[in-house]
């Protein structure tokens, strides 16, 4: 027995007329009834007996017909999710992140990922860079998400921009920067900086030095926070300056000035990092998600 079969058969019951189902079917009258006439030899009962203006069903025909819809539909559906596997909708991924979480358009790709795409199973997972890095390369996570330094990207790892942010300098609303600054990096070297943690020189604060470094901008004096969300709160006492993406400014608070930085590639990118050699229709398919998000 096949689908072709059963199509035949139920596009015959309900029109209840062969010349009409075979014309729904795009196929002639004869191949219909061979196909009619295959089901039943094969089943061992007659589905049909004619009728004055067509055919109807026998007992037997309408108790098949149910099962036959049944088993087409099944069929219908194993077809659909083998086309969204193909296509990556089906499937299960694995996603490191530390601070990018902190960066509106990331929740809000996952937001839509989740609601678009809900056969495929995300786990999030909560990683530094380095660690991202390793469990990228032991397969433990898929993609990873992280400012980085891009001179210390391992071989097998590679990079995809999501989000490219200006820098911008975070000064207490009451310091003389927040009158006077006139963009002059090199005005800053005496301040005392803020700064993210960052002991392997992979991250955002070794990128934002190394910029800094270009505009003769040495920092002498720097203190290293482990997270970004006490950033703002220091600065905001008076305790120093800080060079972060505008988009991290949404952790600004009440205390706080933002002073836009004029120097044009004082700029820092949210990376999306995956394998080189990955395949995986599910993790492709996210990042051509992710590719619609660039901002």
């Amino acid at each position: 027995m096949e689908l072709r079969h059963l199509r035949a058969f139920v596009c015959a019951a309900t029109f209840q007329h062969f010349s009409k189902a075979a014309e729904q079917l795009e196929i002639a009258q004869p191949a219909l009834s061979q196909l009619i006439k295959t089901l039943e030899s094969e089943l061992g009962v007659a589905l049909f007996r004619r009728a004055n203006r067509g055919v109807e069903l026998t007992a037997a025909g309408a108790a098949f017909l149910p099962h036959a819809k049944d088993a087409l539909y099944s069929s219908d559906l194993a077809v659909a999710a083998a086309r969204r596997a193909r296509r990556g909708e089906i499937g299960e991924i694995t996603i490191g992140y530390h601070s990018a979480l902190l960066e509106a358009n990331l929740p809000q790709l996952m937001r839509h990922y989740f609601g678009a795409y809900p056969e495929v199973k995300v786990t999030l997972l909560d990683a530094r860079i380095q660690a991202q890095f390793d469990l990228l390369l032991e397969g433990k996570i898929d993609i990873g998400f992280a400012r980085i330094f891009k001179d210390h990207l391992p071989d097998r790892l590679r990079t995809h921009c999501f989000s490219l942010s200006r820098l911008v300098l975070l000064t207490p609303d009451n310091h003389a920067l927040a009158r006077d600054f006139n963009g002059d990096l090199a005005s800053l070297r005496q301040e005392k900086f803020i700064f993210l943690e960052d002991p392997a020189g992979i991250g955002l604060t070794s990128h934002i030095l190394q910029l800094c470094r270009q505009y003769q901008l040495h920092p002498a004096n720097i203190m290293y926070v482990p997270s970004l969300m006490s950033i703002p709160g220091l600065i905001a006492a008076g305790i120093g300056i800080s060079i972060l993406p505008e988009t991290l400014t949404q952790l600004s608070m009440p205390g706080i000035r933002t002073l836009q930085l004029k120097q044009p590639d004082m700029q820092s990118e949210l990376s999306l990092i995956t394998r080189v050699d990955e395949r995986s229709r599910a993790v492709m398919h996210f990042l051509e998600e992710a590719g619609n998000w660039l901002k």
